[in-house]
């Protein structure tokens, strides 16, 4: 009696490899063919409305998407298949763009068939990367937590802070309204920053454009603070949570930028709003190595009477390599004559830092010590 042949697992394995790889593929092209003509269609117009513009967006970040799943049948690099599927969208956007315009000339700067050029090549990239997104999303997450600490450290920890320091009290209220206000209004200026540097972090190295940093807060409870990756995907997997070292070779290019202007700390924003941190303030700590720090120095969880901040005194009159000790002591200089206006002082040589002295050549890593000033014209 003859039987149905149904093959060996490896090749129904690559018939399954083939048949799937030819609908994602044929996906594609068919999308590529619809957008080709719904954007004639759109660009005949004297102007695009606001629904031709959603739609095109829509589409285009469709398209990136399954362009990044059509990638991952051929042998690129993982990198190469999400940088590919995105520029394949903006190109195809350009093309368009030269094609019509041998029907009608683009003009000079200020013209209405410019500004749409513009307008839809912008969209095309800001759609592609959406795309980008969701497929990174997809394929993991876009945000990086690497070496969440246990429950019994986090407990351990909270426990710790709570015999040396109890149960902090709320604060001044100026303060949190000072933060809140000012998060808030920062959030909403920041948009294009934002955007550019996640585009600039996904683009290097395809994959989460946040970090997670598992912190201590107020009171030594364990919370997640928010920043843009700078490093390279799972930097952490093969030596768990370490502090970065001058000259690291895990930093992305993009990321070495972010942190010398301080942009990679622009995500904390959020942490600020939720009430987790403070403009000003001893700045957060990974748990797992406060936890070590607890174990030689009790007295380490002084610093975590108030919330952390994203510019903190160590940092204005130190550096980011103090040793756990020499933070304590200006953290505790700091929770000693803490004040709204002691933090616009702080928030404004922290810019200073961050934009001015950071680009000196010869600048030793200290600020002047005239500006060091505080109470009674004392010196830090």
């Amino acid at each position: 009696m003859a039987r149905n042949y149904v093959g060996t697992t490896e090749e129904r394995a690559q018939w399954r490899f083939g048949w799937q790889a030819s609908l994602t593929w044929g996906t594609a092209t068919a999308l590529i063919l619809f957008i080709w003509g719904y954007f004639r269609a759109g660009f005949s117009g004297s102007a695009a409305p606001a629904g031709f513009l959603l739609s095109f967006a829509i589409l285009q970040a469709g398209l990136t998407l399954v362009l990044a799943r059509a990638f991952s049948y051929t042998p690129l690099r993982r990198v190469w298949r999400y940088r590919l599927a995105f520029l394949t969208g903006v190109a195809l956007t350009a093309l368009h763009i030269l094609l019509y315009g041998w029907l009608w000339p683009l003009e000079s700067p200020g013209s209405l068939e410019f500004s749409k050029a513009i307008v839809f090549l912008g969209m095309a990239a800001l759609s592609a990367f959406g795309g980008g997104l969701m497929a990174t999303a997809l394929n993991g997450s876009l945000w990086e937590n690497n070496s969440p600490p246990q429950m019994h450290v986090q407990a351990q920890v909270h426990q710790r802070h709570i015999a040396v320091i109890g149960f902090p009290g709320r604060g001044p209220l100026a303060k949190r309204i000072f933060d809140l206000l000012l998060a808030v209004i920062g959030l909403v200026v920041s948009v294009p920053v934002w955007t550019l540097s996640a585009f600039l972090v996904w683009f290097e190295d395809p994959g989460p454009v946040m970090f997670v940093k598992n912190s201590v807060g107020k009171g030594g409870v364990n919370f997640h603070q928010f920043k843009f990756r700078t490093m390279q995907r799972g930097a952490e997997s093969h030596t768990g949570p370490i502090l970065a070292r001058q000259g690291d070779e895990r930093v992305l290019r993009i990321g070495r930028l972010l942190r010398k202007t301080a942009l990679d700390e622009l995500p904390q924003l959020l942490n600020i709003v939720k009430g987790e941190m403070s403009f000003v303030g001893p700045r957060p700590q990974r748990t797992v190595l406060v936890n070590g720090y607890l174990e030689r120095m009790p007295e380490y969880a002084q610093r975590h009477g108030v919330r952390p901040g994203l510019a903190g005194l160590a940092q204005v009159a130190g550096d980011y390599y103090l040793t756990p000790r020499q933070k304590l002591r200006f953290d505790r200089l700091y929770i000693g004559y803490i004040s709204l206006g002691f933090d616009l002082k702080l928030i404004l040589l922290a810019f200073l830092i961050a934009f001015w002295y950071r680009w000196q050549p010869d600048w030793n890593g200290r600020l002047p010590r005239r500006l060091l000033r505080y109470r009674w014209g004392r010196s830090l």
